[in-house]
């Protein structure tokens, strides 16, 4: 008989560690930030120069600026980007997790930033939990380290309802014939 994960698909555990962690003081927001940093970091020196840094994609908010608190209606750029990731998954690289759960908030989706508690990984993996989009179910953005990518290389694995796992991956990926879905580089 099959035997499911605790904590959903991606074997996210909800074991008493991670529940302490969570709590205030036990430091996991600090991890989630800490990442965050870091992979904005490797985002800001690994995206396109000729854009201004966005990859292609507008700021949150789109060409208006920043939406103000207690705008429903959803951004169309947001809408654009969060609508257009399963079809051009490239279009994550170089984007925090944060700055993701953004997009899909600002495009009228849940979505939530937390530090993956996976066992058996790194750690260092922050996953955005989208809730409502009609194919995106989760986004994990990795900063590199550990056995798939040397220190500062990020990737991208997208969870999808319609298509699986997609990974985004730099040409330093070790490891990426055993993945399971789509394997994507962004840096080729």
């Amino acid at each position: 008989m099959a035997r499911s994960r605790p904590g959903g698909g991606d074997g996210d555990s909800d074991s008493p560690d991670a529940a302490r962690n969570r709590q205030p003081g036990g430091g996991r927001a600090a991890d989630v930030e800490g990442q965050e940093n870091i992979v904005s970091d490797v985002a800001a020196r690994g995206r396109s120069t000729a854009d201004g840094g966005t990859g292609g994609q507008p700021a949150a908010g789109g060409e208006d600026g920043p939406q103000t608190a207690g705008t429903t209606t959803p951004d169309p750029a947001a809408r654009a980007f969060v609508d257009g990731i399963a079809g051009d998954p490239t279009s994550v690289a170089g984007r925090s997790a944060q700055d993701i759960a953004d997009q899909f908030r600002a495009a009228g989706y849940d979505a939530t930033v937390e530090q993956s508690t996976k066992k058996g990984t790194s750690g260092n993996a922050v996953q955005v939990r989208v809730a409502g989009h009609p194919e995106i179910t989760n986004i994990q953005v990795h900063p590199g380290g550990g056995r798939h990518t040397p220190e500062g290389s990020a990737y991208w694995k997208i969870s999808t309802s319609t298509a699986g796992k997609t990974w985004v991956i730099p040409g330093d990926f070790r490891g990426a014939d055993d993945l399971g879905g789509n394997v994507v580089r962004y840096d080729e």
